[in-house]
């Protein structure tokens, strides 16, 4: 086991995430999925990464929001695709669409769907813990620090909460075993391995960069941001004006999700600095808590499961494999189902 990361390979930025029954990985200029179907065998899609024109895509602090944004849109993309590829999903429908309809409705979906996503994340990250703290009978107003304390460990206790209670779930418990390869993966790769199923067996699950430590972060670093808030709302917007308990809780509330973008781009940054200073013992120790909870999201995965991550590493170093569509592997899937029906 090689315990040396290899800056080249570190700089290529090669990384991704669990999908139904495969994974993602992507690098600077391409993204591959890879998933195994009903009938056992791995297909693929390949497509550039098209550079982002977007020049708050490269400035500090803003590229964090700009990047969670494209991450939302291709972690749905890559989901809807291992959905429809491992079986999930009826195709019936699609093929009666156009390709022009069917970009349409999928992006309609997308939106409906990440819009969904986020309501549910306020929801139950944001809102409850707020109104929690707030049964509780802690004055904001009267104890800024105290309430926003009691209120970032009621979140963390419901983040922490609901990840062991979705890991009971077998179908979870195996998109999680699929994290665990992808980052087991990615590790061989980043100390100078080429990775195979004989070498890749003594890496982690665990990753500085994964998503879940920057969930970690997000939370943390809104917890210490929303204390300004109430200050504000208070000393400020309410100064001159005691406002009705109900309306001082939801002007607050409001701010909260204002501020969410200002959260994912200061987190993103300390994700990226947990990174680049990861060998730094107060840098580990800041991360750490990050880093136990994808003792959660990530398990040791089974051999056909790292097949998947070393199909998808193979398919996205070689330059040789040229772009695959997703139209290409419908057609395959429908030739080997008609070959099925003529046995």
């Amino acid at each position: 086991m090689n315990n040396k990361l290899d800056e080249n390979r570190i700089k290529q930025g090669v990384g991704g995430q669990a999908v139904i029954e495969g994974i993602m990985l992507r690098n600077k200029t391409h993204y591959v999925v890879a998933v195994r179907k009903p009938n056992k065998k791995i297909d693929f899609i390949k497509h550039k990464i098209e550079a982002n024109k977007n020049k708050l895509s490269k400035m500090f602090f803003f590229r964090g929001i700009v990047n969670f944004v494209d991450m939302m849109k291709l972690g749905y993309k890559t989901l809807v695709f291992s959905a429809n590829t491992a079986g999930l999903e009826e195709e019936k429908e699609k093929k009666e669409l156009s390709k022009e309809e069917s970009s349409k409705k999928e992006s309609v979906a997308m939106t409906l769907s990440m819009l969904v996503s986020l309501f549910f994340a306020v929801g139950l990250f944001i809102a409850l813990p707020y109104f929690i703290t707030t049964l509780i009978g802690i004055n904001e107003k009267e104890h800024v620090i105290l309430f926003n304390l009691t209120r970032g460990v009621i979140k963390l206790a419901i983040f922490v909460g609901y990840l062991l209670v979705i890991s009971l779930f077998s179908d979870v418990r195996r998109v999680f075993e699929y994290h665990g390869a992808e980052h087991m993966v990615v590790n061989a790769y980043e100390h100078g391995l080429n990775p195979d199923l004989n070498n890749i067996r003594d890496y982690t699950t665990i990753h500085p960069r994964c998503g879940t430590t920057f969930m970690f972060l997000v939370l943390t670093v809104s917890i210490l941001l929303y204390m300004f808030t109430s200050y504000f709302v208070y000393s400020y917007i309410y100064a001159s004006y005691i406002p009705p308990k109900i309306l001082g809780n939801l002007t607050v509330l409001a701010m909260n999700i204002i501020l969410l973008p200002i959260v994912s781009g200061i987190s993103y940054e300390l994700l990226k600095l947990g990174f680049i200073f990861y060998n730094f013992p107060l840098m580990r120790l800041a991360i750490l808590p990050g880093l136990l909870l994808q003792k959660i999201t990530t398990k040791r995965p089974k051999d056909d499961e790292l097949e998947v991550a070393l199909f998808a590493l193979n398919k996205l170093l070689d330059d040789s494999v040229g772009e695959r569509s997703e139209e290409e592997v419908k057609a395959d899937i429908e030739k080997e189902n008609e070959a099925q029906l003529c046995v």
